[in-house]
C-alpha cells in the first residue's frame, strides 16, 4: 500500500511509538496459566532476543524471515487456544510485529522469543476480536487494505467519540468515514490516506 502525505519518518515514528506502547504492555509478566505451563519449543521459538536483533539487520535473512514466521505462526495458534477469540492481533501486521520485537528486544536481550511472544498474546487480549467478522476492502488505488467489519465499527465508535464522525456505525467505509479517518490521522501526524493501516487503528483504537 503506498502512503502520501507526511514524511516516511513521521510515519515511522508515530507507528514506532505506537509499537512501543504495546511494547510496554507486553513487558508486563505472562499470567500464571501461561507461566506454568511445560511445552515443547521448537526451532526459532527457543532463540533469545539477542539473536532476532542480529538477524534484524538483514530483514531478507532466512533467519529474520523465520523468526517472523515464528511469531506470525504462533499467534495464528493462540486464535485457537484462547477463549472467545476469532483474531487476538486483528490489525497488526509482520512490521507491526517486527517493530515489538525490536523495541522489546532492544531492552531485554537476554529473553527468549516464545516468552515475549506469549506476553504479546496477553497484550493484544484487549483489542482481539471475539467472533467471525468478514474482511473488507478499503480504500481505492494503492492506498488501500483489508479490514474486519467489526474493526470499522470499532474505529467509526472511536471516531464518533472524538466528534470526527457522525455516520452510523455500521461497519461501512463511507466517504464521510474516510474524511474523518484523514482528520485523525492528520491529528496524530500519520499519513493523511483515508485508510484505516495499522498505525491509525493502533493509535486510534489503543486501549
Amino acid at each position: 500500500m503506498r502512503i502520501g502525505g507526511r514524511s516516511k519518518h513521521a510515519r515511522f515514528a508515530a507507528f514506532s511509538a505506537a509499537a512501543a506502547a504495546l511494547a510496554v504492555a507486553a513487558s508486563v509478566p505472562a499470567s500464571a496459566d501461561n507461566t506454568s505451563k511445560q511445552f515443547a519449543v521448537e526451532g526459532s521459538g527457543r532463540l533469545d532476543c539477542a539473536a532476532f536483533t542480529a538477524a534484524r539487520a538483514d530483514k531478507g535473512s532466512a533467519e529474520y524471515q523465520r523468526l517472523i514466521g515464528f511469531v506470525e505462526g504462533y499467534l495464528s495458534a493462540a486464535n485457537r487456544y484462547e477463549p472467545n477469540t476469532f483474531d487476538l492481533s486483528p490489525w497488526h501486521n509482520a512490521a507491526a510485529f517486527d517493530l515489538i520485537l525490536d523495541k522489546h528486544c532492544s531492552e531485554h536481550p537476554d529473553d527468549i522469543i516464545v516468552s515475549v511472544v506469549q506476553k504479546m498474546v496477553g497484550a493484544f487480549r484487549p483489542v482481539r476480536i471475539a467472533d467471525f467478522s468478514p474482511l473488507i476492502e478499503v480504500g481505492t488505488g494503492e492506498n488501500r487494505a483489508f479490514v474486519y467489519q467489526t474493526i470499522l465499527k470499532r474505529a467509526q465508535a472511536a471516531l464518533g467519540a472524538r466528534g470526527l464522525y457522525r455516520g452510523e456505525e455500521d461497519g461501512v467505509y463511507s466517504p464521510q468515514m474516510r474524511d474523518a479517518l484523514r482528520a485523525f490521522q492528520r491529528s496524530a501526524n500519520l499519513y493523511e490516506t483515508g485508510v484505516p493501516d495499522p498505525a491509525t487503528l493502533w493509535t486510534l483504537l489503543n486501549p
